[in-house]
């Protein structure tokens, strides 16, 4: 009986040895392109942005490109970086993208008394030092409630309203388990860990991020590509995690406002989405009288299988937007 009690102990100490070596091998294999990585991301990070002070805290923010000015307003795990990357893959060229770090992104920290209003109050402060008078406003995932308060709260400002795979109102069910928020918490708080599921794993990260499986596996290779760039552009995520958390609490009893909105609104959602469920899109546009619901039975929240349909519609929509403030 001891014999084989002391084999099985050395058959699990050669198991855990086992283990801790791969693991050794795997850091020493694969830190140093994780630092690199993360470190160029820094670096570019603060090269390519501003901080304004407001009252209502300070805000980070980049502009690029020429043309029709759009406000970017990024989802959670994201920041300016993330806005100017939506910007190019939903609009193209021909647009002057205004991007902002909303609060515990990046450089933009979290005030007291952090709130949806005092984001778009934020918003508006960026516009008025930046002497533009009038903005497109995209929401984008948990940047909804922000997008839409500020389009409620100055109307004045907001010339058409676009929402993709945006939050609405507080948890519904079919949003995404608290088990595997749990799970993207944990990952985001660690940039190595990140670093290393978005290298090795892409599906099972991007399933967590609510673009199941099942629509990863359709993906052409340009979709593929584009999905490396979502996940990629949210290097340090460490630095994002605050923003996530402060979402939560900013969002939870949020509820569209519609005292003031008047700005011609156009929401895109997927009905697979497993993040952020459709029932938002459904709620907000029950509750935004000028808006127009396109709803994809697939794409997942992000809909990059869905990029190209996407594209036209949304100029489609702002030329439409742009003939009725005309006439």
């Amino acid at each position: 009986m001891k014999e084989v009690k002391s084999r099985i102990r050395n058959i699990l100490l050669i198991i855990l040895v086992c283990l801790i070596c791969t693991t050794v091998m795997l850091i020493a294999l694969t830190y140093p392109n994780y630092h690199d990585t993360v470190s160029e991301s820094q670096k570019q990070l603060i090269t390519n942005s501003n901080i304004l002070k407001t009252e209502y805290g300070d805000i980070e923010y980049a502009v690029k490109g020429e043309g029709t000015p759009v406000l970017m307003i990024h989802g959670a795990g994201g920041g300016y970086d993330q806005g100017l990357w939506l910007g190019k893959v939903f609009f193209g060229n021909d647009y002057k993208f205004i991007s902002v770090s909303r609060y515990g992104y990046l450089r933009s920290p979290i005030p007291d008394n952090a709130s949806v209003k005092m984001q778009s109050e934020a918003y508006k402060s960026l516009l008025d030092n930046l002497s533009i008078d009038k903005v497109i406003v995209v929401g984008v995932s948990a940047g909804g409630p922000s997008a839409t308060q500020f389009a409620n709260d100055y109307p004045e400002r907001c010339s058409s309203l676009i929402l993709i795979s945006a939050v609405s109102r507080g948890p519904v069910p079919g949003d995404k388990d608290p088990f595997y928020v749990g799970i993207i918490h944990t990952i985001q708080q660690s940039d190595y860990a990140y670093w290393l599921t978005t290298k090795f794993f892409q599906p099972t990260i991007l399933d967590l991020m609510g673009i199941p499986t099942q629509v990863y596996e359709t993906f052409d290779p340009e979709q593929k590509e584009l999905a490396q760039e979502m996940l990629d552009i949210m290097h340090p995520m460490s630095q994002r995690y605050e923003g996530t958390i402060n979402d939560e609490k900013m969002i939870e009893f949020y509820s569209v406002p519609t005292s003031n909105l008047r700005a011609p609104t156009l929401i895109i959602h997927a009905k697979d989405d497993a993040l952020v469920s459709y029932k938002h899109a459904e709620n907000a546009h029950n509750k935004i009288n000028r808006s127009q619901l396109i709803l994809y039975d697939t794409g997942g929240h992000g809909m990059l299988s869905q990029m190209d349909r996407t594209r036209v519609l949304v100029e489609e929509f702002l030329n439409e937007s742009t003939y009725d403030s005309t006439t």
